[in-house]
């Protein structure tokens, strides 16, 4: 297994320590909303009997079925806590919060930081954390973690964090499905996670909107220069009733296809303001295209939010692109 370092002072924060806010990003995934439960799973175990879990978007329908989902809110409490740890993702920004009071604040995160992260005055403040962008999901943080603190990994937890995993590797199927992933899966599933039922919660239960609306982006499937991209425009949305929600996979539609070096999917949050998902094949970096527009992510899975026309948008992103295959080839 990969070492990945749990600092005694992280342990100690979360030991010395009573009342907690858990958050995750925006838009949040399986890996977000699973690491934050099987972290709040824990801390009961130890004792803890004042934690919080944030989410400022909720929790997508597609994983209530985890255990604890329900307890997750929108709003933080007024009073201040003894601990704030922000869980995959490493900005206050990113979490879609503007402040949440805390005497002490960690990151448990594989995300690769802001380039003026370290002169921000979250990491000035920081007490403890473990960012490790080798992990394949922040799930295996929390695995490792948690052992870390003589956490007994039951059903509930084994539950949250394989379906952490489960998400971030595309079901063990992207690049980062590793030796190690492989084996604290193995762990999991013998901890109690029931293989079956969690991919058919997240796999075979789709929303009707959903899929129609994967029937009208699908109809924009495109390709040109090694890149293929479908768009969900904002009409799209009112047609089927659907929300961003209902797309979140979409990108992986596009990635299919064969032949390509990255896949991108451009989906319309406002008049004229993107959300973008970008995919690589393992050639080149989407995470240096979406970090000059401002996003970031990890080398084959990246985001980011553009303003304009669709089609300069596009023009935009595809040159990015190009850019970044060229600087591969030549290097």
């Amino acid at each position: 297994m990969m070492k990945t370092k749990i600092s005694s002072k992280l342990l100690n924060v979360i030991k010395q320590n009573k009342s907690f806010i858990l958050v995750g990003h925006i838009n949040p995934e399986g890996d977000a909303i699973g690491s934050v439960l099987a972290l709040a799973l824990g801390l009961k175990q130890m004792g803890k009997k004042e934690i919080y879990t944030l989410s400022n978007d909720g929790v997508p329908e597609i994983l209530r079925f985890l255990p604890l989902s329900k307890t997750i809110k929108q709003t933080p409490p007024k009073k201040e806590v003894d601990v704030l740890c922000i869980v995959d993702c490493n900005t206050l920004e990113r979490t879609g919060f503007k402040e949440l009071k805390a005497k002490h604040t960690i990151i448990i995160d594989h995300h690769v930081p802001p380039d003026d992260a370290e002169k921000s005055e979250l990491y000035r403040k920081l007490s403890a954390s473990v960012i490790d962008t080798g992990a394949a999901a922040t799930g295996i943080l929390i695995y490792k973690l948690l052992s870390a603190l003589k956490v007994t990994i039951d059903k509930n937890i084994a539950t949250n964090l394989y379906t952490a995993l489960l998400v971030d590797t595309g079901g063990f199927r992207y690049s980062n499905t590793s030796p190690e992933s492989l084996k604290i899966a193995y762990h999991l599933i013998q901890a109690g996670a029931r293989p079956w039922d969690i991919a058919k919660e997240l796999f075979e239960s789709v929303p009707y909107k959903s899929m129609k609306l994967l029937g009208l982006s699908l109809a924009t499937l495109d390709t040109q220069d090694g890149i293929a991209w479908i768009t969900t425009t904002a009409d799209m949305f009112r047609e089927t009733g659907a929300t961003a929600e209902d797309s979140e996979d979409f990108v992986d539609f596009p990635r299919k296809v064969k032949g390509i070096e990255a896949a991108v999917f451009f989906r319309e949050d406002d008049k004229d303001v993107f959300k973008l998902s970008l995919r690589s094949k393992g050639r080149i970096s989407v995470e240096k295209i979406a970090k000059s527009f401002g996003g970031g992510g990890h080398f084959a899975a990246a985001g980011c939010r553009i303003k304009g026309p669709l089609k300069e948008v596009q023009k935009k992103v595809f040159a990015a692109i190009q850019e970044e295959m060229k600087n591969n080839s030549r290097g």
